[in-house]
């Protein structure tokens, strides 16, 4: 059973250089969708030993179109038959097995960066709350602060320096999954071969852009290449912590820290209305991804402290 890819809508929105226009309001819309049925819950691969820490380099300060007030639903795009799979055998590994056992790692990975950047700006939130953060740590929280798109300076505004410990966090590994899994076809859709695109994301740069091959005329948008699987989780997470259109997900986020529940991906689907235009439809069917393949066992690690 397939789930062909779904792209986002697009708004009359400027470019912005060097950077993706990706999950707009109103979402993408899945098209040629085709709900899940009867699917079997899916071995989970074995804990791996901790992967090393790379040294990403923090995310910069460019800034993400902010969505218009409504989506415009005429953009819908028709699904290509071009970009269907063509063979059981996926970029990420052999079946839906193969898929989870690749995509995985990535995805907890940058759920680690998440966590020691979460950490360390606590940390530098504890020395501006005594008056001993120095210039250096000012300009790290500024820099995150524009990163993910605060307006307010985070050294004098303390309504901004609790918006940037609430963005910065984890994203549940079966949301993640969940979402991979719909917008790439278990990654075999054309877009995940080709581009290393697990989520749909759009971009106007042709230097870093995949033409849909069903394109309607009078379109400019391009789907975005990523260097790797997980250039893509890493793009995919950000923009989930840092959009203005899930806001809703990054406050059931902090309900759950507030409560000390555990933070699962089922939960935070409820905040992706704004994903697709679908709405409901597409939570439903993330929320049931999950449930299907059992995945909420994923995020029974996620409990704060």
């Amino acid at each position: 059973m397939r789930v062909f890819i779904s792209l986002l809508a697009v708004l009359p929105l400027l470019p912005v250089s060097d950077s993706a226009e990706a999950y707009q309001y109103g979402g993408h819309y899945p098209v040629a969708y085709r709900p899940y049925q009867h699917m079997p819950a899916y071995r989970l691969p074995a804990r791996a030993a901790p992967m090393p820490y790379y040294g990403y380099a923090q995310p910069g300060s460019q800034r993400y179109p902010v969505p218009g007030d409504k989506p415009q639903t005429s953009d819908r795009e028709q699904a290509d038959t071009t970009d269907r799979p063509t063979s059981e055998n996926t970029v990420l590994g052999e079946g839906k097995q193969g898929f989870i056992d690749e995509l995985l790692p990535h995805v907890e990975q940058e759920n680690r960066r998440l966590s020691r950047l979460r950490e360390e700006v606590s940390g530098l939130l504890d020395r501006q709350a005594y008056g001993t953060l120095d210039d250096t740590g000012k300009q790290r929280l500024r820099k995150l602060a524009a990163s993910y798109r605060i307006d307010d300076d985070p050294v004098d505004s303390a309504s901004a320096r609790q918006a940037l410990l609430h963005r910065i966090d984890i994203i549940p590994s079966s949301l993640a999954l969940a979402q991979a899994a719909n917008e790439s076809a278990w990654g075999k859709s054309r877009f995940a071969r080709e581009a290393n695109n697990l989520f749909g994301i759009w971009t106007y740069d042709e230097d870093k852009g995949l033409k849909p091959r069903n394109r309607e005329a009078g379109k400019t948008h391009l789907v975005r290449i990523f260097d790797d699987y997980g250039d893509s989780v890493r793009y995919y997470m950000h923009l989930l912590n840092s959009h203005p259109a899930y806001a809703d997900l990054r406050e059931i986020r902090v309900q759950l820290r507030t409560a000390r529940q555990t933070i699962d991906g089922h939960s935070l689907a409820s905040g992706l209305d704004k994903y697709s235009a679908k709405g409901k439809e597409y939570v439903d069917l993330i929320k049931s991804l999950i449930r299907q393949n059992e995945w909420a066992r994923l995020d029974m690690d996620n409990q704060p402290v």
